[in-house]
């Protein structure tokens, strides 16, 4: 009986012990925890309270100034209003974003001067429904510029693929992304859909002079990369007009040539005139003699 006191009183001395000292572990935890928490180091921000579209003036009742973790606020935040007075939205801000420098700006950096690259040229070509990819086509695609060159009659086209990897900068007027899926139609309500449309490519200097030449001798079409796809993935082919050949040739038709005045022609050469006989004589053969009458 001693035996199993004793056994069981150190049971519960262990167990007690135990329990203490995870206490005081936890504890420990705890606090360190809250010192941590107290001392990270917040800072003012400003967030949008709703969706602001791209090329809206920003106001003051869009913007909420909150406390947020340093280390969660993006470079460039803004942190007063008046830091956003009288800019616009470059792109599309969504609800609950932090507004930084970097997404607004004075309304002369909306335009196209703004997106286009330095050392880069933004060309303009006609598009329809299928040239267009049936008008699913977005700003900031990137697309191939293909070229079909007619080799004449009763020849099929070749086809050229003449610039890979070209950014759209614009689809009519429209320089954002809906995020529909859908190219939104201009106020003017011309589409890539309706005919009337016009895609904007940023593009070198020389493939804007090959694009200038491609689109008044070719028919140009445009076929959309995926965005996974490296820009170099495949060469750019170089634009041939020497071996398209032409119709064939109508056979010439052979003429007289043109005299300068009428030839006469050639007389008929004078028939021989037959020697003289005397048909009306009679002869006469008498054995070795010949006798002659009239």
């Amino acid at each position: 009986m001693n035996t199993r006191r004793i056994t069981l009183l150190v049971a519960v001395v262990l167990a007690v012990g135990t329990g203490i000292l995870t206490l005081r572990y936890l504890t420990a935890i705890n606090a360190s925890s809250q010192a941590q928490q107290q001392a990270v180091e917040l800072k003012t921000v400003l967030i949008v309270n709703r969706d602001i579209p791209a090329r809206s003036k920003i106001t003051p009742d869009e913007l909420e100034q909150v406390r947020r973790p340093t280390s969660e606020v993006p470079q460039q935040a803004l942190s007063d209003p008046k830091q956003a007075e009288g800019d616009v939205a470059l792109i599309t801000i969504p609800q609950g974003s932090t507004l930084t420098a970097t997404t607004i700006g004075q309304p002369a950096e909306v335009g196209l001067t703004f997106r286009l690259k330095p050392g880069m040229r933004a060309v303009s070509i006609p598009v329809d429904k299928v040239k267009a990819v049936s008008g699913l086509l977005q700003p900031g695609d990137r697309v191939d510029v293909m070229a079909a060159v007619s080799k004449g009659t009763g020849i099929p086209p070749k086809t050229f693929t003449i610039i890979r990897g070209a950014t759209i900068l614009a689809i009519n007027e429209q320089l954002e992304q809906t995020g529909s899926g859908t190219a939104s139609p201009p106020p003017d309500g011309s589409n890539p859909g309706s005919g009337g449309a016009t895609v904007t490519l940023g593009v070198t200097p020389e493939q804007a002079d090959l694009l200038t030449v491609a689109d008044l001798n070719t028919t140009l079409r445009l076929a959309l990369r995926s965005p996974q796809e490296p820009v170099r993935s495949l060469p750019a082919e170089t634009l041939e007009f020497a071996d398209l050949g032409s119709s064939p040739a109508v056979p010439a038709v052979a003429t007289a040539p043109v005299l300068p005045y009428p030839i006469p022609p050639p007389a008929a050469p004078a028939a021989a005139v037959p020697a003289p006989h005397d048909d009306d004589g009679i002869e006469i053969i008498d054995g070795d003699k010949v006798i002659s009458a009239r």
